[in-house]
């Protein structure tokens, strides 16, 4: 039986997107085994883009790459294995991944973090093969077990049964002889305070993976009981001088240009303030002599830890530093321009119930530009001399205002010194060394009463994931479940907050007055994140497919044309003879599903770390032309047919079909109709 319309009949009329999901499922698996790659690939980009955080369709889209096109297999279990961080069969599928296609500095680099929870739930032996197979000889991991240290050592095969283990704190060090074969052993610390395992080696000591681990009772009260409300003064505090505290551990390009960048603008801010650098035991001794000579001419004050502390506890080193400045932390991948310092602090002591102030940045995540919660590539320093001159000059003409945040990302965060005082340090007692830290200390803040702010009128420019790199989705995931316990509201806030961007006026006021400059950076940084610089890339090979598919580029269902796409995929449907499918990359209404002809992809947002970018999907899948809705531009590969007045749905396809080798008739098992109706 047809429709009157000339499709075939649906076959739930109504259905959940879980039911659907489950189909495309079992049809991804069943076209992988049936070896039409493509179809696989379809069906299965749509569930990871639907579900990205759900691990099974984002494991089958590696095995179908992998298969089919190995020199994307090394990033497709990459982007598999972020679905579900933490889980060792994910972890172990990547890391020997990495291997086969020769990334090993990348298993040496991301594989050893993986051994602290590994070992824990003893599922920690096929990793040791790996690091083993990696050339990673001795290796260790320490984690806290209650009010104590355990950890577990692994010397080569051969090796001695026992090593040397150095305990260490700030200023104390403790020698101690521990199993070397793997077997669990546990140590009492001598008293609270933040310590670091390191094996002896000889000539230099390696920290155990889980170093450093953070013991304080007092912290531990302090940031599970967030401080009270208190009454606000109605009075601005007075003004403190700045300490400008910049974490240090490596990449001595980027490091020193940043603390450069600082130096250089200390001229031209009224603002009584000195730069403090810690150096967290850097592994780069260039750049540990280059901040020596730094400290020796007195432009930096310099710290220099003993055993690595990661990021959270070296700041709250500094902010212990000197206790009645006001802090601006500052990360050492960042540049910063003019009077930056004199307007942040204005943003700051513009009320007396305002706890921190952040500025915009090309990565800021809420305070990203010139999209939200979207990393852009970092300007050049006179690039950045523009884009804060101009955030400067509208805020100072009241064309925009500081806007109230959820909570400030800190790569640059001023905070208020009575409220560090009142609400705490950083807590680096429950979150890992980093990632969510000023999540958690903000949030603290607000419910003792207190407000975070952007700063509109300053822009710093901040290249992002440079000290963790493949570490950060592990220590973003272990962060996030502390921050979610304690705050369980708080991330469905953020969403709403990204979804409503109340910070929409200033950043179009901003790009308004950018573009009338004709602001370069702008320009590439747009086309950047609208993927136009992929789409003009050629189009990858098409993949074995089941059927012919015509595209539909960025479709959308309110569109004036968008019932011609559903007519065309209906005279498709009714046409028996033909094995023909449409490929809608946007939006599909639940017609369009219900004609059994259409395979849907959500449009995807391009960045650089994009597996399958929509231009890559249109070649993988062999589409045959692509229909335009809108004046976009197309991959180029391809050819493009323009959805307008003109466009007949029933005169386009007989005379495409006259124009082209008749494709067979649909007798592919599974049935492809059935199965994508759902």
């Amino acid at each position: 039986m047809m429709h009157l319309q000339g499709g075939i009949p649906p076959f739930f009329l109504s259905c959940s997107p879980r039911l659907r999901a489950d189909a495309l499922l079992s049809r991804a698996v069943e076209a992988f085994k049936a070896g039409h790659h493509a179809d696989a690939l379809i069906a299965v980009e749509y569930l990871c883009r639907l579900y990205p955080e759900q691990h099974v369709p984002a494991m089958l889209r590696a095995k179908v790459l992998e298969t089919s096109r190995p020199e994307l297999s090394a990033k497709a279990w990459y982007q598999a294995w972020k679905s579900a961080p933490d889980l060792p069969m994910l972890q172990d599928a990547m890391l020997r991944c990495w291997l086969a296609t020769g990334a090993v500095d990348s298993v040496r680099m991301l594989g050893p973090a993986f051994l602290p929870a590994r070992c824990r739930t003893a599922s920690h032996t096929p990793l040791l093969s790996i690091l083993r197979e990696a050339g990673v000889t001795t290796v260790g991991a320490c984690w806290k077990a209650d009010d104590a240290i355990e950890g577990m050592l692994f010397a080569p095969a051969g090796g001695p049964a026992t090593m040397r283990v150095l305990l260490s704190d700030e200023t104390r060090q403790y020698q101690l002889d521990v199993p070397a074969n793997g077997q669990r052993f546990r140590i009492n610390y001598p008293h609270p305070g933040v310590w670091s395992l390191a094996f002896d080696t000889g000539a230099t000591a390696q920290l155990l993976q889980g170093s450093p681990l953070v013991f304080d009772a007092q912290l531990t009260d302090r940031a599970q009981q967030p401080a009270s409300p208190r009454h606000q003064a109605n009075a601005v505090t007075a003004e403190r001088a700045i300490d400008v505290i910049i974490p240090v551990y490596g990449d001595e390009t980027r490091t020193r240009a940043c603390i450069a960048s600082v130096m250089a603008s200390m001229q031209h801010n009224r603002a009584a303030a000195r730069i403090v650098v810690v150096d967290d035991a850097s592994p780069e001794p260039a750049l540990s002599r280059w901040l020596d000579a730094q400290a020796a001419a007195g432009h930096i004050v310099l710290l220099r830890n003993s055993r690595n502390l990661g990021f959270i506890e070296t700041c709250n080193r500094a902010m212990r530093l000197q206790p009645e400045h006001d802090v601006m932390l500052l990360n050492a991948d960042t540049l910063v321009h003019g009077d930056w310092l004199d307007r942040l602090r204005a943003t700051l002591y513009s009320a007396p119930d305002i706890a921190t102030a952040t500025p915009w940045s090309n990565n800021g995540e809420i305070s990203s530009f010139p999209t939200i919660a979207m990393a852009a590539r970092g300007p050049l320093p006179d690039q950045l001399a523009r884009l804060d001159r101009t955030a400067a000059a509208l805020r100072n003409s009241g064309a925009i205002e500081d806007m109230e945040l959820p909570t400030c990302c800190g790569f640059a965060m001023m905070i208020r010194r009575t409220v560090l005082d009142q609400v705490g340090l950083l807590d680096g007692v429950h979150l890992v060394r980093g990632y969510g830290e000023e999540v958690d200390w903000c949030l603290r803040a607000a419910t003792a009463g207190y407000r975070h702010l952007l700063a509109t009128g300053v822009f710093v420019a901040h290249t992002g994931t440079v000290s963790f790199r493949f570490e950060k989705t592990l220590r973003v995931r272990e962060n996030r479940a502390v921050l979610a316990a304690r705050y369980p509201t708080y991330h469905t806030l953020y969403a709403s907050y990204l979804m409503e961007d109340p910070l929409e006026p200033a950043r179009t006021a901003l790009r308004s007055a950018l573009e009338q400059q004709q602001c370069d950076w702008l320009a590439a940084a747009v086309k950047l994140q609208e993927g136009a610089q992929e789409i003009a890339r050629p189009v990858p090979a098409a993949l074995r497919s089941s059927c012919v598919r015509i595209g539909v580029w960025q479709h959308r269902q309110h569109h004036p044309h968008a019932s011609k796409v559903l007519a065309l995929a209906r005279l498709i449907a009714s046409r028996p003879d033909i094995n023909v499918r449409l490929l809608i990359i946007g939006e599909a209404t639940e017609a369009l599903w219900h004609t059994g002809v259409t395979d849907v992809l959500p449009s995807g947002l391009w960045d650089e770390t994009a597996l399958l970018t929509d231009a890559a999907i249109s070649g993988l899948a062999g589409c045959a032309a692509l229909l335009v809705q809108h004046d976009l531009i197309t991959p180029l590969q391809v050819p493009r047919v323009e959805l307008d007045d003109e466009f007949m749905p029933d005169v386009w396809l007989n005379n495409w079909l006259a124009q082209h080798e008749a494709p067979t008739t649909r007798t592919n098992k599974p049935n492809l109709k059935e199965t994508v109706a759902v």
